[in-house]
């Protein structure tokens, strides 16, 4: 598809039940995603202890999750482009809830390393699918505060996570919450009876009558069909010629999806190595290994609200100001936690940080999918979270580098502030974000040959 067709020919669309069920579990993976990827921060000090591993050792266990996420993005994370979304949602659970639960039963850091590999690969696949299908399927009126509300829930996976490790680790073992981290596998038969395909997948691949209940569903106003809204668009002379990935980088699309995989990689690097090594970094600055924990709270409950306040702005001043504006905040409150501060400022900076760090990767993501095409959004997506994924992968190494030089703790907070000020530059200097959706709205208005 050239075009998101849903958008072109069912614009009023009013929010329903139907849009809010999807949300609901869009919403519920990517909490599963939260936990799984910042529970590894959260029993981070014990499994050093016990298996007495290094700081570098401990970095690169926690980047073989974020390498996954990387393989998977590339791989799973496109593939629904060709397959469907729902199909690849579906094995990426299995995967990654199978992996997170086998973290639980391993004996050394080479076993654990590996199914965290495969935990990062389930993940890295589903999260670019989830954010086209949610894409796809809220009213455009909406679709900003609903993607980035879904992704929000992050962050709460993120707070439950390090909860977690405050409460069930002292009282049953580190290996508990990845007991924990299995339970996404309950969901399966409720998401393979619930969770629908997306509108503009069936339409462009001549499902029609796939399509037609789902249509009902979606937009209950309107009186057509399902093979006449297809028709209407003409869809089926609109399909990419070309490799998908090539896609990426035709129509003047080139420098702006090499701006995007930096803005993407410089939000991961900071993501991933906060959450990875916030505990041990304020501990190392005087803090108690309790109330480190508590700081780790703190900055995935101020990513919700980044979260839900990104989406909020997007939708009323555009993706571009909201992301540039972000980052800019993410980098001082950064390095400014480097610094002895009192703890309301200490709190206020931590909450600005979770904001503007892992709340800016709500909003990214929602910009990035309303950047491309339908025909080729997951593909976009995808690989613009794997190129991201290169600096998730940087961020624990860097982290654990930075810790076992014993930099002083200013030093380390500025260098991973710095990358704020990167992904502010890329973002400054991509073009509009409506460029992609402009071009499309203007193929539809065209008269069909």
């Amino acid at each position: 598809m050239s075009r998101n067709i849903v958008d072109d020919a069912l614009e009023d669309i009013r929010l329903n039940r139907f849009h809010l069920m999807i949300l609901f579990w869009c919403s519920m993976l990517m909490l599963f995603d939260g936990y799984d990827l910042v529970i590894y921060g959260s029993v981070l000090s014990q499994l050093m202890s016990e298996w007495q591993l290094s700081p570098v050792t401990a970095g690169i266990i926690g980047s073989s999750a974020l390498f996954g996420m990387m393989i998977g993005a590339l791989t799973l994370g496109s593939s629904s482009d060709r397959f469907g979304r729902r199909r690849v949602i579906l094995t990426c659970l299995i995967v990654f809830g199978v992996a997170a639960l086998g973290n639980g039963f391993c004996e050394n850091a080479s076993q654990f390393t590996v199914c965290r590999f495969l935990t990062g690969v389930g993940l890295g696949g589903m999260v670019p699918n989830i954010v086209a299908l949610m894409t796809e399927m809220s009213p455009r009126s909406k679709r900003n505060i609903m993607v980035t509300l879904m992704l929000s829930f992050f962050s709460v996976g993120g707070v439950i996570a390090a909860v977690s490790g405050k409460i069930v680790t002292p009282s049953f073992g580190w290996r508990a919450n990845f007991l924990i981290a299995g339970l996404p596998l309950l969901t399966f038969p409720l998401l393979y009876r619930w969770l629908p395909e997306s509108l503009s997948y069936l339409l462009a691949n001549g499902r029609h009558a796939q399509a037609e209940p789902i249509l009902k569903r979606f937009a209950p106003e309107y009186r057509g069909t399902a093979s006449g809204l297809a028709a209407l668009a003409g869809e089926h002379d609109h399909r990419p010629q070309r490799s998908r990935t090539v896609e990426l980088f035709t129509q003047g699309r080139a420098a702006d999806t090499l701006l995007l995989w930096i803005a993407f990689g410089m939000c991961m690097l900071m993501v991933y190595g906060l959450n990875t090594w916030l505990p041990k970094l304020m501990s190392a600055n005087g803090y108690s290994i309790g109330s480190s924990l508590t700081f780790l709270i703190t900055l995935n409950v101020g990513a919700i609200l980044g979260g839900l306040f990104s989406g909020w702005l997007a939708d009323r001043y555009g993706g571009k100001p909201t992301l540039f504006l972000f980052f800019v905040v993410a980098a001082l409150s950064i390095d400014l936690l480097g610094y002895k501060q009192s703890p309301l400022v200490l709190n206020v900076l931590l909450m600005c940080a979770g904001a503007t760090t892992i709340g800016t990767l709500c909003i990214v993501h929602a910009f990035a999918a309303q950047h491309y095409p339908s025909a080729i959004r997951s593909t976009g997506v995808g690989w613009a979270a794997a190129a991201g994924r290169l600096g998730a992968v940087a961020g624990p190494a860097l982290g654990g580098y930075l810790l076992n030089e014993r930099f002083a703790i200013s030093f380390s907070f500025m260098v991973f502030a710095i990358p704020g000020v990167v992904a502010a530059v890329a973002v400054l200097l991509i073009s509009r974000s409506g460029k992609a959706l402009a071009s499309d709205a203007q193929t539809l208005a065209a008269p069909a040959e």
